[in-house]
């Protein structure tokens, strides 16, 4: 016997369940695709593009809430940047991947309150939006990785990103064997498409 199906629905109703688990939409944004263990590439930036926290002090504090909220939510940072008005990272995701939403939530609202306070100017919208994307082949997560390693110089934050103190690049160089260092760089980053016109 065939498995009831909703409404104007080829499914089975027992695999549209497991696909909004894994498959939401929420108003006004796009599709988000969830996968535990998967990687993902999020993009957040600030509303209308304003350099808020243009001050090195501020995107210290931005990163260390980005660190300290992934840890404590179960995201593995493999790389990151944060720029004058924008971040990027890439993360391996939990077992409780559908937490993506708490944790941008969470850094938005903690460096939002926080921003607003050094610039006393309380209830001010600082975050405009997040996007975030599943990594499904390897090549596109190498070519990611490179992406953000390197993203301060294409900002102009910087001549050199092992020099930046608030992106990955350092970081990664250190604590990577030289043949992942080799792929990640050896993979081209012109023809990637990510939301960077900030």
């Amino acid at each position: 016997m065939l498995a009831s199906t909703t409404a104007n629905s080829q499914f089975p109703d027992a695999i549209l369940a497991c696909m909004d688990e894994v498959f939401k939409v929420y108003p006004h944004n796009p599709p988000h695709y969830f996968v535990p263990n998967a990687m993902y590439m999020v993009t957040g930036a600030i509303l209308h593009n304003q350099d808020l926290h243009k001050e090195n002090s501020k995107k210290e504090f931005v990163l260390r809430t980005l660190q300290e909220r992934s840890q404590l939510l179960g995201w593995q940072l493999e790389a990151w940047a944060v720029l004058n008005n924008h971040y990027h990272f890439i993360a391996r995701a939990p077992e409780n991947v559908l937490n993506l939403s708490t944790l941008i939530r969470q850094i938005h609202s903690i460096t939002g309150i926080q921003l607003n306070k050094w610039d006393r100017t309380p209830g001010r919208q600082v975050w405009f939006n997040y996007w975030d994307s599943c990594i499904t082949y390897e090549k596109s997560y190498l070519a990611r990785l490179h992406y953000v390693h390197m993203n301060p110089i294409k900002h102009g934050l910087t001549n050199n990103a092992h020099d930046y103190p608030y992106c990955s690049h350092r970081w990664f160089m250190e604590h990577s064997d030289d043949g992942l260092k080799k792929h990640v760089f050896d993979q081209p980053i012109d023809r990637l498409k990510i939301r960077d016109d900030f």
